[in-house]
């Protein structure tokens, strides 16, 4: 199945998944009805054509140079390749996501 993001919020079949590609591919764990969660994790997403656009856009490179092995990108799951391209999941963004969202609460 191929995954267009775009498609989340209005089709249930797509918004599944994305929730099964995010736990295969990125560990991360999210019940149907935990919509706002959904929506926050695929705005963590960013793709790439390839690991190399990857450390230039994102600023991996910069930020953690002894960090940048396609090896250690890929056996750690910070990078995946999905349908032909690299997703990027940003944990910081989406944690800081998940607090903003609990201070919403509040």
């Amino acid at each position: 199945m191929e995954i267009n993001l775009n498609e989340i919020r209005g089709n249930s079949l797509v918004c599944y998944g994305f929730r099964v590609l995010l736990a295969k591919e990125f560990g991360l764990y999210l019940k149907e009805q935990e919509v706002e969660k959904i929506l926050l994790a695929e705005s963590c997403i960013e793709v790439y054509e390839d690991v190399e656009e990857f450390l230039e856009k994102s600023g991996w490179r910069r930020d953690n140079p002894e960090l940048c092995s396609e090896c250690y990108l890929f056996e750690n799951h910070i990078c995946r390749k999905i349908q032909g391209k690299i997703w990027y999941f940003s944990r910081i963004q989406y944690e800081n996501g998940l607090r903003g969202m609990k201070q919403g609460f509040n």
